[in-house]
């Protein structure tokens, strides 16, 4: 089953973090419900993992936003 682990209005973001994870081997599902009319300004982008990975997942994301 899977798992929501971030959540983002931020492409840039939402990539960075994709990136993150599949550098690590983590399979992902990258849903994009954002409004192509509008820019970034309505909308999400929603990144899941499976359940056994959620815990490496989170703590990779974690790590990333530290760095900032």
């Amino acid at each position: 089953m899977l798992e929501k682990v971030f959540t983002t209005q931020s492409k840039i973001e939402a990539m960075g973090i994709k990136h993150l994870l599949e550098e690590e081997g983590i399979e992902l599902q990258y849903i994009d419900k954002t409004d192509r009319s509008y820019a970034g300004l309505f909308g999400y982008i929603e990144i899941r993992v499976d359940e056994s990975d959620k815990e490496k997942a989170s703590s990779l994301i974690d790590s990333y936003f530290e760095k900032e």
